[in-house]
């Protein structure tokens, strides 16, 4: 190769491409013979000792590879040498059979060079399609990933006994279809799970080359740590894409969380994933039970999902209304919600964009109900409201002042909050500090109200994007006001 500044994967790139071509053949032998030597190679794989006797078998031929991994450019000879290793890979694919191959000696050969050379994404993704493996070879990854069975495991240490009751609440919930007990076990060991090689190079091998194969084997498995196993070892689109064609709950469910996530560190979803995920949405909104659990753990915390937003603002425009109203019941209110309220105005934003007159009008009339019967947890709680608050409901109410009132309805209720607010002082409170509280609690009452009004009529945002405050009079000119009540401010 010429002496030029290529990064690895461009070098395997070229390689495979390379591998398409008439040449000579390199077979890894050191590598087929360690596995051989294996009581049951598919299982070896999996086990870290002999992992790592199989990985340094493969190294010890071809010890550039890993070289590649930090700059060293691939002489003529090395580069030669890798486009022989991947046309071993071809010839294999092509004429793999399990009656040749009935312990799976050069099916886990096969894997174990996928992952050696994979530099950046998967391997699979990049082969040109000369590497496809034939039907019999697709077949037997099929099985072997519907064959899954994960179990968590630290490797040999003892585990703390926060981490056993942990991981037997979350098997429990996962037997139980708990979705709400999966996502907080799930949370609570994922930075700790490890996908295994043999499962990610046969889902990214099937998710290329016969991905119906995969949805089919992925479909029949019911533990989620198995199934998490999968979706892992695929990019987002994927991902999708397989929860989209599959109506098992555990994959729809996994391959949501993993996509949309903030412990995930996924990137954006393209406008497909978005199409996938909406597929997946709308399927869980015509199940009433299930689409409840799944608002208890993916609209509880909104901001934690905010790739899910906009893809469940476009299902929730066409849902039912027992859906609207699990929507908004599942949402955890709170003084302020900052980033949040972003995240479900982002959602709301895109139903409204897309639902009819009389859906929006029922969603806005829940959530307005929703926050009068809140009124920001004052009711029966000995807690304060010691400055103007705004909520996570906060788009929805302007919604409502918007779309459901007229003029006059909100000049009428303008003036009902104005003599409520007068009258604070007149009513009895057992101390200042709640005759304080229900002072702020009426001005925060105020508040989209008076954005409502600013807004109506006009195509500006129903959420303010800096902190604003609205008052029904001027603390500059109510000296008394202030005085009392200590000037005004935004939570």
């Amino acid at each position: 190769m010429e002496e030029t500044a290529m990064n690895p994967q461009d070098i395997i790139l070229a390689a495979l491409a390379k591998a398409t071509q008439l040449g000579p053949i390199e077979a890894p032998n050191a590598l087929v013979k360690v596995i051989g030597a294996q009581t049951d190679p598919l299982q070896a794989i999996s086990d870290r000792e002999a992992s790592n006797e199989i990985f340094e078998a493969i190294r010890s031929q071809f010890t550039f590879v890993d070289l590649l991994r930090s700059g060293k450019i691939a002489s003529d000879e090395e580069f030669e040498r890798l486009a022989g290793l991947f046309r071993w890979m071809i010839q294999e694919g092509a004429g793999w059979t399990i009656s040749n191959d009935p312990r799976r000696t050069q099916l886990v050969a096969l894997l174990v060079v996928g992952q050696f050379t994979t530099m950046g994404s998967s391997f699979w993704a990049t082969v040109p399609n000369d590497f496809r493996p034939n039907d019999e070879l697709l077949s037997a990854l099929e099985s072997m990933i519907a064959g899954i069975k994960i179990s968590f495991t630290t490797h040999g240490l003892s585990a703390p006994i926060w981490e056993s009751e942990a991981l037997e609440r979350f098997e429990k919930a996962d037997t139980e279809s708990d979705w709400t007990g999966i996502e907080q076990g799930w949370r609570l060991i994922e930075r700790g799970f490890r996908r295994g090689i043999a499962i990610a190079q046969a889902a990214q091998c099937l998710d290329r080359f016969s991905p119906q194969r995969l949805i089919t084997a992925v479909s029949g498995l019911q533990q989620t740590l198995s199934i998490m196993g999968v979706v892992l070892s695929l990019n987002t689109n994927s991902a999708l894409r397989l929860g989209s064609g599959s109506s098992n709950p555990h994959v729809q469910f996994a391959t949501t969380y993993i996509s949309t996530s903030n412990m995930a560190n996924r990137e954006p979803l393209d406008e497909t994933c978005k199409k996938f995920l909406v597929q997946i949405l709308k399927s869980v909104s015509e199940d009433t039970p299930r689409w409840a659990a799944w608002m208890r753990v993916f609209n509880l915390f909104p901001s934690r999902y905010q790739e899910l937003q906009i893809p469940l603002g476009c299902v929730l425009a066409d849902a039912n209304d027992a859906a609207l109203e699990s929507y908004v019941d599942a949402i955890s209110l709170h003084w302020s919600g900052l980033q949040t309220r972003f995240s479900i105005a982002d959602c709301l934003r895109s139903f409204r964009n897309i639902a009819k007159a009389k859906k929006r009008k029922t969603m806005w009339n829940f959530a307005f109900q929703r926050w009068k019967s809140w009124r920001f947890g004052l009711n029966g709680s000995t807690e304060n409201l010691i400055k103007i608050s705004r909520c996570e409901l906060d788009f929805a109410l302007v919604g409502y002042a918007v779309e459901c009132l007229n003029d006059a309805q909100r000049e009428q209720m303008v003036g009902s909050l104005t003599t409520k607010l007068q009258n604070v002082e007149n009513n009895w409170h057992p101390a200042i500090t709640d005759c304080h509280s229900e002072w702020n609690a009426v001005l925060s009452e105020m508040q989209p109200l008076f954005l409502a009004i600013s807004v109506a009529g006009t195509e500006a945002d129903w959420i303010d994007k800096e902190p604003t405050m609205r008052l029904p009079f001027d603390p500059d000119k109510e000296a008394y006001v202030t005085l009392k009540y200590g000037r005004p401010q935004l939570a």
